[in-house]
């Protein structure tokens, strides 16, 4: 369906949509069951959440701050006295880290470290709606509004793009969403919104300017949704922010590129402004202290970059759980399904690429990597951050190349292939979804050597429900959910 075609008929003919979303939402409320404290760095978001507005009683009592390590990785310096939340094993939160006796008494309070209240997030503020004295009850909650909000921005993916755009929005969410897609979509931490937005604000702009402006209906939608999905990553982070002004600076340049052809001349006059640009940038602080790169004082300049240059990839291969390198003991058949598809998809977009489509995907690939380096920077080691920190930079990094594209066929252009797809990533999310449950039910002991397929053992969470239904129902709802995402997306090459 070409992009003149395409009208206010999408708020009329939105049924495949709407089960695609609700589907969606089912699928993430089986990662309910999965612990609240199963994630690193809960205890931080989760205090940071119940004294987001200061000391309240019975929220947030005490809160101290200490004078801050500059030799530590991370602000760890402020402490709160909140309602207890999960026992701490080792400085971690006892779910995610299970290796020290699980004490049934425990006291009524505990002191936990969180955001320093001037780098306190609008999130945070948020989500302290939700906050009381009953923990569970106040993450469910927390949870379920995430799970609404991320069936809602699929919705308006499906429904607001249109052409290839909705084709490599739609392509960079399904193979970028295991393993750590789905967990991070109905969790409780900033990720949650912060990959959400960089994943589909460039799209609802890619489609604002590829839309005729006699629709000025769907146009005033498309806006809306840019920059609600804008809001996401300001609410949460900054770096997921920057992640969004980068990609929306790809989109604005494919823009004003689109009617012309790019000539190394022009590569060549630009290159002084983009240099400059790049001095100016020194100027301002919050772009400085961003862009800047400290290499750490225990490391030589030659030896930290060459360390970057080989590790790298290893990182972006994090995305799918590859688990190679510095990162792991080797991959698993989750990443090596992930990363497959996802490069075999690129190879389709790149087939009869351009000029103008190899440097968009030159760029984009630099700036991937320059982020993961500055992650190291930050946490002041040779060895980038975990590669979810960037995740929501694959959705836009495969889906602007689709978009931009002149190879009419596609990977998931033919019933086959979308099907072998689907099948999979099947595969990997319920490979992984067992592996989680396994985890927690077994409590981290005897996990991964299948002594017993079922998944009846220590439940963390009291309820009736065993965790063998809960399993049968994600792995079944997620090849569902792929198989609704899929069908209001043509078959048909499509020419833009």
């Amino acid at each position: 369906m070409s992009k003149t075609n395409f009208n206010n008929s999408f708020l009329i003919n939105r049924r495949r949509e709407s089960f695609a979303a609700l589907s969606f939402a089912l699928l993430l409320s089986t990662w309910l069951f999965i612990p609240f404290g199963g994630s690193g760095d809960m205890d931080y978001h989760l205090t940071s959440i119940w004294c987001a507005l200061g000391e309240k009683q019975d929220l947030c009592n005490d809160i101290q701050t200490l004078p801050e390590d500059p030799n530590a990785r991370f602000s760890n310096h402020v402490t709160a006295e909140v309602p207890f939340m999960f026992q701490i094993c080792d400085s971690r939160n006892i779910d995610f880290w299970p290796y020290c006796e699980f004490e049934i008494d425990h006291p009524e309070t505990q002191r936990l470290r969180m955001a320093p209240p001037e780098h306190m997030s609008l999130y945070y503020r948020i989500m302290n709606v939700f906050a009381s004295e009953d923990i569970q009850l106040s993450v469910s909650k927390i949870r379920v509004v995430n799970i609404i909000i991320s069936a809602m921005m699929l919705f308006f993916l499906l429904t607001l793009t249109h052409g290839k755009v909705k084709l490599g929005a739609i392509s960079g969410i399904t193979f970028s969403m295991v393993p750590n897609g789905v967990l991070h979509f109905s969790g409780v931490t900033t990720r949650s919104w912060a990959i959400l937005g960089v994943m589909t604000s460039w799209a609802f702009l890619y489609s604002f300017f590829e839309t005729p402006k006699t629709d000025s209906r769907l146009r005033r939608f498309q806006l809306f949704a840019y920059f609600f999905a804008v809001f996401l990553a300001f609410a949460t982070r900054l770096d997921a922010l920057m992640m969004v002004a980068i990609t929306s600076v790809f989109v604005l340049i494919l823009n004003q590129t689109s009617t012309s052809t790019i000539t190394y001349r022009q590569i060549l006059i630009a290159s002084p402004f983009i240099a400059a640009l790049g001095i100016a940038s020194q100027f301002i602080p919050i772009i400085k202290q961003y862009a800047n790169f400290v290499i750490p004082e225990s490391f030589g300049t030659a030896q930290y970059i060459l360390f970057q240059i080989i590790h790298i990839p290893e990182f972006v291969a994090d995305w799918w759980g590859y688990q190679i390198g510095q990162t792991g003991s080797g991959p698993g058949i989750i990443g090596i399904i992930g990363l497959i598809l996802y490069a075999i998809s690129i190879a389709f977009a790149l087939q009869k690429s351009s000029v103008r489509q190899s440097l968009m995907f030159i760029f984009f690939s630099l700036i991937v990597f320059l982020l993961l380096a500055k992650t190291s920077s930050v946490g002041k080691t040779m060895v980038p951050l975990s590669g979810f920190y960037t995740l929501g930079l694959a959705a836009p990094w495969l889906g602007i190349c689709i978009s931009i594209s002149r190879n009419k066929q596609q990977f998931m252009s033919t019933i086959g292939n979308r099907r072998t797809a689907i099948a999979l990533l099947s595969f990997s999310h319920a490979t992984y979804f067992y592996s989680l449950l396994e985890f927690y039910t077994q409590r981290g002991q005897r996990v991964g050597w299948f002594e017993s397929i079922s998944l009846n053992d220590v439940w963390w969470w009291s309820i009736g429900i065993s965790p063998n239904i809960v399993f049968i129902l994600g792995s079944t709802l997620f090849p569902v959910f792929l198989a609704l995402m899929w069908r209001p997306i043509t078959l048909d090459p499509i020419d833009g």
